[in-house]
């Protein structure tokens, strides 16, 4: 047996699917006993729906349980006026931290207790150890102390027994001279960082003139987090940093966990800490493995701030693949937010499927771009994109041109730029207006 709420046991990513099946739906009636007994938010809401979650009896039953989005978690934070809307169990004896969430859509906060760092960190140890962190390595921590993968990255490195190295600065990518710097310095073996980070550690040595294989001569593996990164952008980054793999991290505060295993086949959902769905934005319906839709979580960590069919406005997919490694935990992807599709020529594209695309040429491949979105109805792709180091822009164009067409049956028209604009690093839309204005 295991203390209640703590990780249930190690070989837990092996149980047969019925087994887990079984646990997680007992996990999801005691989070609904939390929400309907101790948190307002969610009473509130489900008298408002006239939903009785007793009601829930099955998996498939969970459906039923009212969602909710960052914007009414944003409107209960103007009207109460504190971080404490309703939605977290709060224990004034217990130590925590409190946590900002970021977003297009504006900033709201997570109350993170200790418990809550334990058992989430202790699970997430798991992915670290799968991405190669051992007792004793020298790892660099990117994370900013705002940011709950910071509070769980304590634990990880507590659990596992590594030295921790912070660097100065955040993660945005004008801080990236600080962060070559401080790899430079101190020599991790094990690096996490944000995607776009990484990316500008590579252009800052560019200007420094530095093989980055030379400035990442000590480490042996990276894990990134923050964005989607293709197959062939993968191999391309293990060739140009010398390392022996990247690894690719995905989840959200609110409680999603899924990182890959050495497989690379996806991202294992970590089911002791959430449950997913795959619903359509326009009618709320499940959807099933394979097909994309807004990700929909639940935590399943009845401590602090309890998220209960929160829908992410992520879209993703839950993949019907089953990993090599034979573990049982389904794999998923997240593509971008549902804010970033494209409605171009009939069809719902988002940067991930263009980047895809572009990676299959060898001189584009993690080659910075951007996708100019029209108000009006798109009939085809106006792609800014940064020159690569070498090749003929011409032809290169063509090849571009033809397998876009052979792909997506698209038009394209491109321009090419020295530099991407410093502000839009890491940012895959730009809107039509504010490129006009760049270009006047």
């Amino acid at each position: 047996m295991t203390e209640p709420g703590r990780l249930v046991s190690r070989d837990m990513d092996r149980w047969p699917a019925a087994r887990l099946q079984r646990y997680q739906l007992r996990r999801l009636k005691k989070i609904l006993h939390y929400g309907s007994s101790e948190l307002p938010f969610y009473r509130e809401r489900f008298a408002k729906a006239d939903f009785d979650p007793r009601t829930i009896k099955t998996l498939a039953d969970f459906a039923r349980v009212p969602s909710f989005a960052k914007k009414e978690v944003l409107d209960a934070l103007h009207r109460k006026k504190t971080f404490d809307v309703g939605l977290e169990r709060l224990n004034r004896a217990e130590s925590g931290a409190l946590c900002m969430t970021s977003g297009t859509l504006g900033t709201s906060f997570l109350y993170l207790p200790k418990r809550w760092a334990s058992i989430r960190g202790d699970s997430l140890a798991r992915a670290y150890r799968w991405a190669g962190l051992r007792r004793g390595m020298r790892m660099l921590m990117a994370a900013p102390a705002w940011h709950s993968l910071a509070v769980q990255e304590t634990r990880v490195i507590q659990r596992l027994g590594a030295t921790c190295v912070i660097p100065w600065g955040t993660f945005l990518p004008r801080y990236a001279r600080h962060f070559l710097d401080a790899i430079i310095d101190v020599k991790p073996s094990f690096v996490t960082i944000f995607l776009p980070m990484l990316y500008a550690l590579l252009g800052e040595c560019r200007i420094r003139d530095l093989n980055p294989a030379r400035a990442f001569e000590t480490v042996d593996s990276i894990l990134v987090v923050g964005a989607p990164m293709t197959p062939l952008a993968r191999l391309n980054l293990r060739q140009q940093l010398g390392v022996k793999d990247i690894f690719e991290g995905l989840g959200n505060p609110e409680g999603l966990t899924a990182m890959e295993c050495p497989h690379h086949i996806g991202h294992h959902i970590f089911l002791d800490c959430c449950y997913v769905e795959i619903v359509d934005p326009a009618t709320g319906q499940l959807l099933p493995d394979g097909q994309r839709g807004n990700v929909v979580i639940t935590s399943l960590i009845p401590h602090g701030s309890v998220y209960i069919r929160y829908d992410t406005e992520d879209l993703g997919a839950i993949l019907t693949q089953r990993c090599a490694c034979r573990r049982t935990w389904p794999l998923m992807e997240v593509y971008d937010r549902r804010a970033n599709v494209l409605q171009i020529g009939g069809q719902q594209l988002v940067p991930y499927d263009i980047r895809s695309c572009l990676d299959e040429l060898p001189e584009l491949v993690n080659i910075p771009f951007a996708v100019v979105r029209s108000a009006s109805k798109m009939e085809r792709l106006t792609l800014l994109i940064q020159k690569p180091p070498s090749g003929n822009l011409k032809e290169i164009g063509v090849r571009m041109a033809t397998l876009l067409r052979k792909r997506f049956n698209l038009e394209v028209l491109e321009e090419w730029a020295e530099e991407l604009p410093q502000r839009w690093k890491g940012v895959t839309i730009i809107e039509e207006k504010d490129w006009r204005g760049m270009r006047v």
